[in-house]
């Protein structure tokens, strides 16, 4: 960015009421955090979303950012010889004691033993930065590459593990009523699921006073998508072990199932042997959907699968098979169509099951089936693993609170001893869980 310009921009905000708010929205909007009035920007479930942006974190400098922003002293401040720097730390404590959790108070408030200007710009500063961090976590946090968000929905709670209830189906209760007879009754008996507890994961980052003295800009930038990516990378495992069948098993009404059952131990078989070869692949598959039961009343469920989820390499062959523009059928009546004289060919322009499912895959898929501590499978069977299933309705992600960055000081001593600038926090908290197994069929190779 222009020091400059940034610099004039920055004066003008100054002169005016709540400037440095005003400035520091107008940063955090260019780079997409917020919207025009400082409000995060967020989709439907609550999490943070980066949303057109205008700068981006790579345009900037940490030094070029002091410069415009703290002055022509800004060397002072921060470097790593200069003790100046401590009398901010204590003033920044005192004012984030008696305004905690303010990002605004920063900003607004003068400081205490310190020159109220100087105390507002660094501020400021640590405060775009904070910005910057931000946007290259949620980055990497949001990588269009990890599938968690597609295979669970998040579901909000406030609860750590719990019990959801539910309603049972009726039954096959409605029937023929003779003239004066009374209305059968629709009665409606207890059914529940249990989630496991929740768990919360965080890092955080170390702004120092050389990483601005010397400029540490890609350092810093590098360290805060790394962070992003660690945690995504995490709670990616945690929802892939979970569709696997790995961890948290299928906890109905007190009882614990395993998530895919190869007999009706609960009036659903969600898991065959059916190895991905053809669209006959396909119709097995859908056939158990056809035949789920509901546990309660033994009703047929009315269930449209549209994912299917399948390890890297076959992934090819899902695409070619869901893909096709044709399709033939090919019979042999009375011999095998090696020996066979003739054969019966039956072909078809389009597909039956063409827009209907959606591909997913990822190389996490194949590290956790073959893992000691995940499935445990060999090469071939892990190949061979697919599953297909309604996607939101067999697992949730049980969300405590989602991907938040926020930037806090250290106790004083810490900050005085290494000479820490700022700290950003990144946390997030939630869980996977199964919901209805009876959504997901399980296709083994063997």
């Amino acid at each position: 960015m222009n020091t400059i310009k940034l610099r004039s921009l920055y004066e003008s905000r100054t002169k005016e009421t709540n400037g440095r708010w005003r400035f520091l929205t107008e940063m955090r909007q260019g780079l997409g955090l917020c919207d025009k009035d400082g409000n995060d920007n967020r989709d439907f479930a609550g999490n943070r979303i980066l949303k057109d942006r205008s700068v981006r974190p790579e345009q900037f400098s940490l030094q070029e950012l002091a410069e415009s922003i703290v002055g022509p002293s800004w060397r002072n401040v921060f470097n790593p010889e200069s003790g100046s720097l401590n009398q901010y730390t204590i003033a920044r404590s005192l004012v984030e004691g008696g305004f905690p959790n303010e990002q605004r108070a920063l900003v607004e408030a003068t400081g205490f033993g310190l020159d109220p200007s100087a105390f507002l710009n660094i501020n400021t500063f640590t405060a775009i930065v904070g910005g910057l961090v931000e946007v290259k976590i949620l980055e990497a946090f949001q990588n269009p590459a990890l599938i968690a968000d597609k295979l669970m929905p998040v579901e909000a709670t406030k609860l750590n593990g719990q019990k959801v209830i539910g309603l049972q189906n009726i039954g096959d209760r409605g029937r023929k009523r003779a003239p004066g007879e009374t209305h059968p009754r629709a009665q409606f008996g207890e059914r529940w699921i249990e989630t496991p507890e929740t768990r919360e994961n965080a890092l955080a980052i170390d702004v120092l006073k050389e990483t601005v003295f010397f400029d540490l800009t890609g350092q810093v930038l590098q360290m805060a998508s790394s962070v992003g990516e660690e945690l995504a990378y995490r709670k990616e495992l945690e929802v892939i072990d979970a569709v696997l069948g790995v961890t948290n098993p299928f906890i109905y009404n007190g009882t614990g199932y395993n998530t895919y059952q190869t007999s009706r131990t609960l009036g659903y078989l969600n898991a065959h042997t059916n190895q991905l070869v053809d669209w006959t692949s396909i119709q097995s598959a859908s056939l158990l959907f056809s035949r789920m039961e509901d546990p309660h009343t033994g009703k047929r469920l009315l269930i449209t699968p549209n994912t299917v989820l399948v390890n890297p390499a076959r992934l090819a062959t899902a695409q070619l098979i869901l893909g096709a523009s044709g399709t033939e059928l090919r019979t042999a009546p009375g011999a095998t169509q090696s020996s066979a004289v003739s054969l019966n060919v039956a072909s078809s322009t389009g597909n039956p099951y063409s827009g209907q499912f959606t591909i997913l895959s990822s190389p996490l898929i194949e590290q956790r089936c073959l893992a000691s501590d995940g499935l445990n499978l060999n090469q071939a069977n892990t190949d061979g693993l697919w599953f297909m299933m309604e996607a939101g309705k067999s697992f949730k992600y049980m969300q405590n609170f989602p991907l938040t960055v926020t930037q806090a000081a250290p106790n004083q001593y810490e900050m005085l001893d290494r000479g820490i600038v700022a700290t950003y926090f990144a946390n997030e908290r939630g869980i996977p869980s199964v919901w209805s197994p009876w959504h997901t069929v399980k296709n083994n190779n063997a």
